[in-house]
């Protein structure tokens, strides 16, 4: 191995390179960054012939292209490489510099371990990466082309960590269609890694439930934590204690009945009904204090609030 500086039309790229996808903005960039202060970082390449090989730095030699050089720095391997050699090669580097999206990243990883008959366990070692992230990173594989689009969008709330999370969702409920259900109501309902965690979370306890249902009672709890949060606002500028108490003492009873559904989730029918007894009296109570509740239906009044 040495280092030289060798003439830029002299080196050929491999057409089995890792990275496929070059942002010709980033290329640009790369160039004015090295007409101002020079090239940092050499390629690599492996001497043959008449000619060198481009084993990393494909970024670089565009870059240094753009810029009409005639030479560029170079580390020169004269070792023979494998072609797995020169997988591993450019994707530990591009690993390392984070140069790949999601799914080249996936494909390269993929191929690497075919390529050399690898379980994921050898593979994580070789590229330097734990096994549980290589197993991350892999599940952009397992899902729709839809949904391998999304994570490679900056404002889609899809992530790796919610593939994951769908993936072991349909190993768990031995149902892949959950998987699609579960993406699908990340895209529509804009769910946060918490909140899709909190899905899977309710099918351990409920099996077969349909995802409407599970996902339903996220959206619930959001709402409830949006007007916790709007009520605790209101309440620091409002003067009376008695209304304060009144509105902390409501705020208790949700968190309380949210904690023994997480814990518990089913009540026997004469717990059921007494549950119901001091539901229908508060019901009551309620509507001496507001009256506009016995004006209109139960689901009639929710949409009078949801308009607000």
């Amino acid at each position: 191995m040495k280092y030289k500086e060798i003439a830029v039309d002299s080196v050929l790229s491999r057409s089995d390179q890792v990275r496929q996808d070059f942002s010709e903005a980033s290329i640009d960039k790369l160039a004015n960054s090295i007409a101002e202060v020079g090239q940092l970082q050499p390629i690599v390449v492996q001497q043959q012939k008449d000619h060198y090989l481009l084993i990393a730095g494909e970024r670089r030699l565009r870059a240094v292209q753009k810029q009409g050089k005639t030479k560029i720095a170079a580390v020169i391997l004269t070792a023979e490489i494998s072609a797995a050699q020169f997988t591993q090669i450019q994707l530990v580097e591009n690993l390392q510099r984070q140069d790949l999206n999601p799914l080249e990243r996936a494909l390269a990883i993929r191929k690497f371990m075919q390529d050399n008959n690898l379980n994921k366990k050898t593979a994580a070692k070789q590229l330097g990466v734990a096994r549980t992230t290589l197993t991350l990173w892999l599940n952009i594989l397992n899902v729709k082309e839809k949904y391998q689009q999304e994570v490679l969008k900056e404002d889609s709330p899809i992530t790796l960590s919610h593939l994951s999370l769908a993936t072991a969702l349909a190993a768990k409920t031995c149902n892949p269609v959950k998987k699609d259900e579960l993406l699908e109501a990340v895209l529509k309902y804009n769910l946060s890694r918490k909140e899709c965690k909190a899905v899977t979370d309710i099918y351990a306890k409920y099996l077969h439930l349909p995802m409407s249902e599970a996902v339903a009672a996220i959206l619930l709890k959001r709402e409830h934590l949006n007007l916790k949060d709007h009520c605790s606002k209101n309440t620091k500028h409002n003067s009376n204690q008695s209304i304060r108490r009144l509105l902390k003492a409501f705020t208790n009873v949700n968190d309380n009945l949210e904690q023994f559904m997480e814990q518990q989730g089913e009540i026997s029918a004469p717990e059921q009904d007494e549950l119901l007894d001091e539901f229908f009296y508060l019901y009551q109570i309620m509507g001496i204090l507001i009256p506009d509740l016995n004006k209109k239906s139960l689901p009639e009044f929710i949409d009078h609030l949801k308009e607000k």
